[in-house]
């Protein structure tokens, strides 16, 4: 764990000053290079997704619980902002609480007001434990919505018409298991190919991760089982047909 009393926010300032995190500002470690955060982390493609998946693995890396705060905060999410808080305080234990304060002061303008209020009342109270923070569905490590610290979801069905695949297909795109929910939708929509909410599903699922390669193979298999495409079909392939001539 790093020394939290000079953590540094821009080359001239530290947080010392408990001033509002600002845009402009890029994060370092003292003497180091190591960047906390910078505004060109915006352009990363699931660059949130990338840091709640390492924090799964390694939860007592602080490095990624700040910069997943800062991250929330710049892009305004709130309900992103207040789980990535509530996981960061799970994980200090009670521990370092100078930057606790400076992290939560640091971050106050874009938490809902009753938040902020919880998670000052956790670091005011020395009695309070950690494993009763309340976090939301975004939370990984504490207990949310659906509680625990399992941030893949398991799912053993005993019979297929036990369950929607629509359904679970949307539960892994919440969490952002992209990857696990392009899968299933694309089961589904072989086996069920009259079902139009699953191609909107799967289609809309194409076009955020930008997989024109997973879009054209899917093209090919509808297309050899003599299903008529609808009009999101055409869209979506004219999308991915400029993205590609466009570079």
């Amino acid at each position: 764990m790093f020394n939290d009393a000079n953590l540094m926010i821009q080359k001239n300032r530290t947080l010392n000053e408990a001033a509002p995190i600002l845009s402009c500002c890029f994060f370092y470690l003292p003497n180091s290079n190591v960047l906390l955060w910078s505004p060109e982390f915006h352009t990363y493609e699931y660059f949130l997704d990338k840091l709640v998946f390492k924090i799964a693995r390694k939860p007592s890396l602080l490095i990624s619980h700040i910069q997943r705060i800062y991250y929330c905060f710049h892009a305004d999410k709130e309900e992103q902002l207040f789980a990535a808080l509530v996981d960061f305080l799970f994980i200090l234990n009670k521990r370092g609480e100078a930057i606790s304060w400076r992290m939560l002061m640091g971050v106050k303008s874009r938490l809902n007001p009753e938040r902020f209020l919880q998670l000052k009342n956790y670091l005011k109270n020395e009695q309070a434990e950690p494993n009763l923070l309340v976090g939301n569905h975004y939370s990984i490590l504490t207990k949310g919505f659906i509680g625990g610290n399992k941030l893949v979801i398991q799912h053993k069905p005993t019979d297929q018409s036990t369950y929607d695949p629509l359904a679970l297909a949307r539960d892994y795109i919440e969490y952002s298991q992209l990857e696990e929910a392009k899968k299933l939708l694309e089961r589904a929509l072989l086996e069920d190919p009259a079902r139009l909410e699953i191609h909107h599903e799967l289609l809309s699922l194409y076009r955020s991760m930008r997989d024109h390669e997973g879009f054209y193979d899917m093209f090919k298999q509808v297309a050899r089982l003599g299903v008529v495409m609808n009009e999101e079909w055409v869209e979506t392939n004219t999308y991915f047909t400029d993205r590609v001539s466009n570079g």
